[in-house]
């Protein structure tokens, strides 16, 4: 198999390396997190204006290309140096479910501002009572004349703190089928509850109180096709960060001495060092497999990508694990790299779904 990428994907993986090495290092980062977004205007006006955030759109959408290669070169590359810009919540989770599910009226209106970074999209997807689980939402989508109001509560919206648009999975219709709904972010009847999560990046619970809603025209076959490029989205995320974590704690072993030798030196520290570089390698493995799925039917492409996406979590805890471990109680705290890399696996290893949710529904679909 050739793993290649072509030069215009070069390019762009060369670009995302070049944002993280002239901007980002611990202490920087740390810095971005702490504005009230989680991120600066500045960083995301440069990524605009460079064309980074068109990487995950079709080129009739005015994007990139939109190809699952097009998205795991990105995602891997930002994860090398933890970015903290939201890609997966605003580009790959909101832009996508526009691109996917909206109505051309709708792309028109929305899709340019997203790209050119002045306005953020958000998918609010999950409810208390279910989980995981999309198939039976509690929040409605009552009919309003030519148009729809929404009632009931999301929670953990990644970016609904500051989401222009809100893309609501909610139930209506004669049926009560779920569907997609769009939603004005500065709609009276929108309460939010704003919090960061374990590393840092900001999510909301959002409650709708009759909130005015445009129907979108996509159904589940749209969110699905969404869902599986954000998850591929979160696996190459997962490998950069993987890869970071390996390296730098394999430096700190050739470097911290005891007993007069170099940590790396003792056999038992450097199996667990060839541990994490087999299950490194083997993820990668899973994600170009799950990459190179993108032709085939839809049921098979989405059960690679939760194979992958549950090997390449339940791997990236291991490594991110051994990487503390063998810090030692410096690798907890913020002022290294491994520990803030470490907070941002543990986020991304069960969002959309754990390792265990991700295999019962690779069991589902190979069923």
């Amino acid at each position: 198999m050739d793993f290649d990428v072509n030069e215009e994907q070069a390019m762009l993986r060369d670009l995302v390396a070049r944002f993280g090495a002239d901007h980002y290092d611990p202490v920087k980062r740390l810095a971005y997190l702490r504005e009230p977004r989680g991120f600066t205007a500045a960083s995301w006006t440069m990524m605009a204006e460079t064309g980074l955030l068109a990487f995950a759109l079709p080129v009739e959408a005015g994007g990139f290309g939109g190809s699952d290669t097009d998205i795991i070169t990105v995602m891997e590359a930002f994860g090398r140096f933890v970015g903290v810009e939201p890609l997966l919540a605003s580009i790959l989770l909101g832009a996508g479910a526009v691109n996917a599910a909206a109505t051309e009226a709708q792309k028109e209106a929305l899709l340019p501002g997203i790209v050119a970074g002045t306005q953020f999209a958000a998918l609010a997807l999950f409810e208390h009572q279910s989980r995981f689980g999309l198939a039976h939402p509690a929040t409605r989508a009552e009919p309003d004349g030519g148009a729809f109001r929404i009632s009931g509560a999301k929670q953990m919206v990644l970016g609904g703190g500051f989401a222009d648009h809100v893309i609501v999975l909610a139930r209506g219709g004669a049926d009560g089928a779920p569907g997609l709904y769009l939603v004005d972010g500065s709609a009276p009847g929108i309460v939010r509850r704003d919090y960061r999560m374990v590393d840092g990046m900001a999510a909301s619970d959002i409650d709708f109180a009759a909130v005015p809603a445009q129907a979108m025209t996509g159904g589940q076959e749209a969110l699905d096709r969404v869902l599986a490029q954000a998850r591929l989205g979160i696996c190459a995320e997962l490998l950069g960060l993987m890869e970071t974590m390996f390296h730098q704690t394999l430096d700190y072993l050739k470097m911290r001495k005891q007993f007069g030798q170099p940590l790396g030196s003792f056999q038992v520290l450097q199996h667990r060092m060839a541990d994490c570089y087999a299950r490194l390698e083997l993820s990668r493995s899973q994600l170009y497999r799950a990459a190179g799925a993108e032709g085939e039917e839809a049921g098979a492409r989405r059960a690679a990508i939760s194979a992958a996406k549950a090997y390449i979590s339940e791997s990236a805890m291991h490594v991110g694990e051994e990487a503390v471990q063998l810090h030692g109680g410096i690798g907890v705290t913020d002022e290294l790299l491994v520990g803030q890399a470490f907070k941002r696996v543990v986020a991304l290893a069960n969002l959309l779904g754990d390792a265990e949710a991700e295999i019962d529904s690779y069991v589902a679909l190979t069923a």
